[in-house]
């Protein structure tokens, strides 16, 4: 009988074997790139909708607070007895010369307008004279149209031509009110908004991409490109999409992605635009160092295998020997790539949240990480005080020396405080333009006050390279009696501008703690 019997292969199972391994690299490979390739999206959005947040807090947002605030404290002097009859009508060269020490204050503002009841007005800085000067009407101006209309609360107006300056504006306007409820009059403020815009342009975005301020009418209020001011840059079917708060959303149309901050008082919207092709590409540059190292592992696996199909017995032979030596020198290099790869993609990540925490001038903490780390003490009811600090007479710095020697006296201060205060573990945040925040927790409290003292004196004593600067800063601080955080910044910003009130160049305590 003749007895046929199969072939033993040795190869074939390890073909078969190996050609498994290979489908199931490149099923696995190609899952992995398209999951790490949506989570870098994802981590785009991420920082995008955080630069949003920033630009809308930090710049813009800052800049409206802080001119609202003084316009409402000028507001409150013009109502006390017959204030501002006599700034307007009675001794308008006295009353010119307190208005021009206002506008000093407020380096986005290009002119302020006082007017009474029946229209009677005076502007500073005094118009130049012309043959029309006598047809301006104050009382068919928008800011004054509507006095008495909002009550008391200050109101921004729509874009319209100053009389003046024949220019674009828009105006930020109160109703002066006496403590009995008489309407006295408008003071209004008429902001610069191509100045504005100008910071706009030192701005780096984490991408490339477009970012203004529009109205509900989606012409652009500030742009980096002053030419595209008050021209629609947003059509009203997106502006529907963008809901109160803030957030993104996709115009595929465009092909563009949206994120957007939005305010109530004024009905303004910080708008960054980013095409999609744009995202892709990142995502693709930063897929490209993962799909190499699968790429690379998968030639260097497949070298293996070809060799080891045609070399099986002294592969197996090797391997057997490298079992009972230890000897794995030989070892294919794919573990190593793969965690190469995946530390770069870590470390890129972790330049990500550091970009999105640290404000880039200052090398300080930003208004984000504020915003995070005072809301988690007061969560945690954890005592701890609060300093604001304001670097005097700053926009004289920047008119006199230029923005490039603002930024260095921004820089070298910060640096003076990092020094001190991350000696103690203590951060420093900038607040807003050149105004810095200070958080002492529990066990720092006591010392507060010594450690911005030694801050102040640093800054006072120092040196700079142009000739007659001189740097100071002006402080206040409070300590955290569970008010609310709105409650707490009052204070402490109340002591600080009391400080310069008294002559700058040093540190009050609020009203609580004094």
């Amino acid at each position: 009988m003749q007895h046929s019997g199969r072939k033993l292969s040795f190869t074939a199972p390890i073909f078969i074997s190996f050609t498994g391994i290979i489908l199931s690299f490149i099923l696995i490979a190609s899952l992995v790139t398209v999951i790490q390739r949506n989570d870098t999206i994802r981590d785009y959005h991420s920082i995008n909708r955080n630069f949003t947040h920033n630009l809308a807090v930090n710049y813009t947002e800052s800049i409206l607070h802080e001119n609202d605030y003084i316009l409402g404290r000028a507001a409150t002097y013009l109502a006390r007895n017959d204030e501002l009859n006599n700034i307007v009508n009675i001794n308008p060269d006295k009353g010119l010369q307190t208005m021009m020490q206002l506008l000093s204050m407020m380096p986005t503002v290009s002119s302020l307008s006082i007017a009474d009841t029946s229209g009677h007005y005076l502007r500073a800085p005094q118009a130049v004279e012309r043959p029309d000067i006598h047809a301006f009407d104050a009382t068919s101006r928008p800011w004054f149209i509507h006095q008495g209309d909002v009550g008391i609360f200050s109101r921004y107006t729509q874009p319209y031509t100053d009389f003046f300056t024949k220019q674009q504006t828009v105006t930020l306007s109160k109703p002066v009110i006496s403590a009995d409820g008489k309407l006295k009059g408008t003071l209004a403020f008429h902001f610069d908004l191509a100045a504005m815009s100008h910071t706009l342009r030192q701005m780096k975005s984490p991408v490339h991409g477009e970012f203004f301020v529009v109205n509900r009418q989606g012409l652009a209020l500030l742009h980096p490109d002053s030419g595209k001011l008050f021209q629609t840059v947003v059509s009203d079917k997106l502006l529907t999409e963008m809901t109160a708060g803030e957030g993104e959303f996709f115009d595929k149309p465009s092909q563009t992605w949206y994120y957007y901050y939005s305010f109530t008082n004024p009905d303004w919207f910080v708008i960054y635009k980013v095409s999609d092709k744009t995202m892709s590409q990142l995502a693709q540059h930063e897929s490209i160092i993962v799909s190499w190292g699968f790429a690379l592992a998968g030639i260097i696996i497949i070298t293996f295998g070809l060799y080891l199909r045609h070399a099986s017995r002294g592969i197996l032979m090797n391997i057997i020997n490298a079992i009972k030596t230890g000897d794995t020198k030989h070892a294919p290099g794919l573990e190593v790539m793969l965690h190469k790869a995946i530390e770069v993609n870590k470390e890129r990540e972790r330049a990500y949240v550091r970009q999105a925490t640290v404000d880039s001038l200052t090398g300080c903490k930003n208004r984000w990480a504020f915003d995070t780390d005072i809301t988690a003490l007061m969560n945690d009811h954890q005592p701890f005080a609060l300093a604001l600090v304001d670097i005097d007479n700053f926009k004289s710095i920047n008119d006199t020396w230029g923005h490039l020697s603002g930024d260095i006296v921004l820089r070298n201060v910060a640096r003076e405080g990092l020094t001190i205060l991350q000696a103690h573990g203590l951060s420093l945040y900038r607040y807003g333009g050149e105004e810095f925040a200070i958080i002492f927790t529990a066990e720092h409290v006591e010392q507060a006050g010594a450690l911005l003292e030694l801050w102040r004196i640093n800054v006072a004593n120092r040196t700079w390279r142009e000739e007659g600067l001189n740097v100071t800063f002006s402080a206040g601080l409070g300590e955290w009696h569970m008010e609310t955080l709105d409650h707490l910044v009052s204070s402490v910003d109340e002591a600080l501008y009391k400080a310069k009130r008294q002559g700058k160049n040093r540190i009050l305590r609020t009203t609580h703690d004094a």
